[in-house]
Order: C-alpha cells, then sequence, then structure tokens
C-alpha cells in the first residue's frame, strides 16, 4: 500500500505543478499566494478528474500485489522528476518572492520539458510490470491523462482569461 500512496502523493504534485506552469505561463505577472493556490488547485482537480476512469480500471482488475508492483515501478521511474519538484515545493514554502521566482525559472520551467519523458518512461515501466493487458492498458490509460492535465489546465486557464477580458474585468483568472 506504501508505494500505491507514494505514487498518489508524486502524481498529485506533478497535477498541482501542471496547473500552476498552464496559469502562469499565460500571464506576465508576479506571483501572488492566492493565484499560485488557485493554479494549483487548478491542476490538482484536473488531475484527480482526468485519472478517475484509468485509477477504477486499474484497481478492479489488479489484485492488492499487482497494484503495489505497477506503483512501485511508477515511483522508481518518476523519482528522477520527484526530486526537483520537492526541491521547488520546499523553495516556494520557506523563500521570499525573489527566489520563488528564480526557483520557478530555474526548477519548474526546465520539468516542462523533463515532464513528457519522465511520463513515457514511468507509463513504460508500469505497463511492463502489469499483470496482463487489461491492467497494462489502464497504465498506459494513466500514462496520457497525465499528459494531457496542463494542456486541459491550460485551456480552462485561457477560457476563464478569454471570460474576463470579454467582461471588461481587470484581472486574469
Amino acid at each position: 500500500m506504501g508505494w500505491v500512496v507514494l505514487l498518489g502523493v508524486v502524481v498529485a504534485f506533478d497535477g498541482a505543478f501542471s496547473g500552476y506552469r498552464a496559469a502562469q505561463g499565460r500571464t506576465g505577472r508576479l506571483p501572488s499566494w492566492r493565484r499560485d493556490l488557485a493554479a494549483n488547485a487548478l491542476g490538482l482537480a484536473v488531475a484527480v478528474a482526468l485519472l478517475v476512469v484509468p485509477v477504477v480500471v486499474g484497481a478492479v482488475v489488479t489484485t492488492g500485489p499487482e497494484r503495489e508492483a505497477i506503483a512501485r515501478a511508477g515511483v522508481l521511474w518518476s523519482a528522477w522528476l520527484s526530486l526537483p519538484t520537492l526541491l521547488a515545493v520546499l523553495v516556494l514554502v520557506t523563500l521570499g518572492w525573489r527566489w520563488r521566482y528564480l526557483a520557478m525559472a530555474l526548477v519548474l520551467g526546465p520539468m516542462t520539458w523533463l515532464r513528457p519523458v519522465a511520463a513515457l518512461a514511468t507509463g513504460a515501466a508500469g505497463a511492463l510490470a502489469a499483470p496482463g493487458p487489461i491492467a497494462a492498458t489502464a497504465v498506459l490509460l494513466a500514462m496520457v491523462t497525465v499528459l494531457l492535465v496542463e494542456p486541459v489546465a491550460g485551456r480552462v486557464v485561457a477560457r476563464r482569461t478569454a471570460v474576463h477580458l470579454s467582461t471588461g474585468e481587470a484581472s486574469a483568472a
């Protein structure tokens, strides 16, 4: 059960930062805790909504030890991407806005490019560790949905921004 929980934590952080990258990539404004938290919550919500189907399918077609093997493969293959994410979280929580801005540029920026590589490697490792073709399909479906989080969150942010601009409001979501 520990590997499944750890993979859930990794995916939650990935979803939250995907929402952040999608939202802050659309504005030139300096970060604010309120907007950052809303962007992180949006990414997490999109990740949860997209991952419901593959997680339910995987839970139904696999047993406990099989889920552990799949989650272990996912965690081990995504661990190299988890370290910069945890470093970014530490910087965001402990330092001032200048250092947070630097962390976004130096850590989360390159992660935008490395994230698909990590998702593909993690999905392939999980699919190879899956006990059968249905479980492997669920793992690959989960990989695709993880890759869809940032574009879907970006669409939501773009739609919100367009609505705010069309109604004449001064702030974008």
